[in-house]
């Protein structure tokens, strides 16, 4: 019999987020006759704060370490590391986030020679001179092999962080259909907020940052409010924008109708109680995984044309993507036309609703895209 293969997923943190999301998806839904599995998280600065999501993963029985790493010289932190690798026989690294992909990576091959895997969940928007120079050594020296969840952030590391194409996967994100389901009403979420049955709930998701682009969601909304009395708009999120935010829905005059909900681990919930999702990022992320959670729950999509969605989201088939591809100039009328279609035609809703969620399972589901994963780290191990 095989021993199992030993994995050491590497994040910054495990409070919420798209990349926090995937690494608990893998733990959950990972082969555990073929793999053993631990985590680490390296900059979790306060100890004693709850992070959701490593909660999560400790109560599937997996290993969460939280190191609170400080500086580069931090050098008891690094042999906590270290200790962990040992411990756990760790055959592959298999990092996330910048800058857990580099030291992560780093301290495991230069001084335990560990393979490493690293997936790269979006660009590198900062691009500092640091930043650049980590980001190029993970995808060139650091990483035995690199998974983005895009072609075209494929392509973008190849061009300027001299990638070998072929070391290069793209493995989209995943979705568990079971959890993001048609089935599901929405009734818990709706009643959470006293709205009702017969109004129509437009929804986003995602953390405060200007790159998101929500007061454009807001300014959409607005518009579709003068026409459509019975509509709510939801935000689930949190982050450094909120004041800004809130700024802008006082200055608009829908306060009343407009609600942010905060972060919350039910987006199942929200997904499964809106009616539509409106998804406005000013620049291409690296996936952008709230379209498949909507998708996957039977809801047609409206977004910006930034890519890599149209990638995902099929233009006129699964949803709209109303908006050519550039955000610096923005004229909101596309996307108000295109809700107030949605909001007025009921059956193209379900129709989109119901073609996004064949390709979710056909595409984007844990079973299809755990295979892949699990067959890079046999082929990383040398095991296949």
């Amino acid at each position: 019999m095989k021993r199992k293969i030993n994995i050491l997923y590497v994040i910054d943190t495990l409070f919420i987020g798209g990349a926090e999301q995937h690494v608990a998806t893998l733990c959950r839904h990972i082969d555990k006759e073929k793999f053993h599995v631990a985590v680490c998280t390296l900059f979790s600065r306060n100890l004693s704060q709850v992070e959701p999501f490593a909660v999560q993963i400790e109560k599937m029985g997996i290993r969460v370490e939280r190191l609170g790493l400080t500086t580069w010289r931090d050098t008891q932190t690094f042999k906590k590391y270290l200790n962990l690798i040992d411990e756990e026989k760790i055959d592959i690294v298999h990092a996330h986030t910048v800058p857990a992909d580099f030291w992560g990576c780093l301290i495991a091959k230069l001084f335990r020679h560990c393979k490493t895997v690293v997936t790269l969940h979006g660009p590198d928007l900062e691009k500092t001179r640091i930043s650049k120079l980590q980001y190029t050594l993970v995808n060139t020296i650091l990483s035995n092999r690199i998974i983005t969840a895009s072609g075209l952030l494929k392509r973008m590391i190849v061009h300027e962080n001299f990638a070998k194409p072929e070391k290069v996967m793209v493995i989209p994100n995943q979705v568990d259909i079971d959890l993001f389901n048609p089935s599901k009403k929405g009734n818990k979420f709706r009643a959470e907020y006293n709205i009702s049955d017969d109004t129509i709930i437009i929804g986003s998701v995602g953390r405060f940052e200007r790159s998101k682009g929500f007061e454009i969601c807001f300014q959409v909304f607005a518009r579709v409010l003068k026409n459509h009395s019975k509509v709510k708009f939801i935000l689930c999120g949190y982050g450094e924008q909120e004041g800004f935010y809130k700024a802008v829905i006082k200055d608009l005059g829908i306060e009343k109708d407009v609600i942010i909900t905060g972060p919350r681990m039910d987006i199942d919930e929200a997904m499964a109680a809106i009616d539509i999702l409106l998804f406005t990022p000013y620049y291409g992320e690296g996936f952008g995984l709230v379209l498949i959670e909507a998708m996957a729950s039977g809801k047609p999509v409206v977004s910006s044309n930034v890519y890599p969605t149209p990638e995902i989201v099929s233009d006129g088939r699964t949803g709209f993507l109303p908006f050519p591809e550039t955000m610096e100039k923005v004229d909101v009328d596309p996307f108000v036309k295109k809700i107030l279609y949605l909001i007025e035609n009921n059956e193209i809703r379900k129709t989109m609703g119901l073609e996004g969620r064949r390709i979710v399972e056909e595409r984007y589901s844990t079973k299809v895209v755990m295979k892949q994963i699990e067959a890079l780290y046999e082929r990383v191990s040398c095991r296949s």
